[in-house]
């Protein structure tokens, strides 16, 4: 991860120094996706994406030999040049407790709890690890997204790492996992974001979950996204892109070819609780628009219905049907 000592928290990187550009995959997590497989089971057709599917069965295989071989497969796991350990993917792995127990990039982290390490916007990094391990699933999965500078550059990057609990032969429960920069967004990361959101909404009240919809520390904003609010009529209640706006109407916005998508999407709302739409906008700095995709759904809280939703630029060119 950082190889310059000097990081500090103050720097918004650390409070655990990291010596290596490389070093740990999982000191900087921004978010937590629990996956909801039964045992046994990968559902690789909810990704549209090879890259994401690559990651998944590679972990998943990796899960595997552990829970034959238990911590002798480390010895695997840090084969320079093999498909375990290369120059887009390596491994680490956690107890259920947050001490890493194997890191095959930085082996000095490996006995250190690291389970109040927080990240640059202040998000508990390997807290979100071990919430995978807490699930019931003697195979739970998760997806976890942080900001961290990759071996070319300080500035931070997008990396999203794919979880998987592993009960090995003595019975012990471990997190393995290994992650890849730049991820792209994938439809259900954000549909799962946004049902969360909404199950937070219905559980804590208004003024708890909105706070978090608010705060970059939060588990709702990642891969340059967020959690935004409306009311029925298409004013914003939580707008984290305007947080200082209260109130802006969305309902009149037009695409790029003059679509009229939020219309699109309450008239959607009418009739269904959730609701997506796609459109052309263009991402920051770029004259030409590119496809967008806006995710939303309806709930009903304190006798008021509200919309929550969120947005995200596909990854596939304009021209490509999906």
């Amino acid at each position: 991860m950082a190889s310059d000592r000097s990081l500090s928290r103050t720097a918004a990187f650390a409070t655990v120094r990291c010596p290596n550009l490389h070093a740990p995959l999982l000191v900087a997590f921004a978010v937590l996706l629990l996956v909801p497989y039964a045992r046994g089971e990968v559902d690789l057709s909810q990704y549209l994406y090879e890259d994401t599917k690559q990651l998944v069965r590679l972990v998943e295989d990796a899960a595997a030999l552990m829970e034959r071989d238990g911590t002798a497969a480390f010895s695997t796991y840090r084969k320079p040049g093999s498909r375990w350990f290369n120059e887009k993917y390596y491994f680490f792995v956690y107890d259920g407790g947050g001490t890493c127990v194997f890191h095959a990039v930085s082996p000095e982290l490996v006995g250190k709890n690291l389970i109040d390490f927080r990240d640059m916007h202040g998000k508990p990094v390997i807290r979100y690890i071990t919430e995978v391990g807490r699930q019931p699933a003697r195979d739970a999965r998760g997806w976890v997204f942080y900001l961290w500078p990759d071996k070319d550059g300080f500035v931070p990057k997008w990396k999203g790492a794919y979880i998987r609990k592993v009960v090995a032969p003595d019975g012990r429960h471990y997190l393995i996992g290994s992650g890849i920069y730049e991820p792209k967004m994938e439809r259900v990361f954000v549909q799962q974001n946004v049902q969360r959101a909404a199950e937070l909404l219905a559980r804590e009240g208004k003024e708890a979950a909105f706070r978090a919809f608010r705060d970059l520390a939060s588990p709702f904003s990642f891969l340059d996204t967020y959690v935004y609010v409306t009311d029925e009529q298409g004013r914003t209640v939580v707008d984290p892109a305007f947080p200082q706006i209260h109130g802006r109407n969305l309902s009149g916005i037009k695409d790029a070819i003059g679509r009229p998508v939020m219309a699109e999407i309450a008239e959607k709302l009418r009739n269904h609780d959730e609701a997506w739409a796609q459109y052309l906008w263009p991402k920051p700095g770029a004259a030409l628009p590119s496809r967008k995709l806006v995710y939303a759904r309806k709930i009903r809280v304190g006798g008021e219905t509200l919309v929550l939703g969120s947005t995200f630029f596909l990854a596939s060119p304009i021209w490509m049907k999906q």
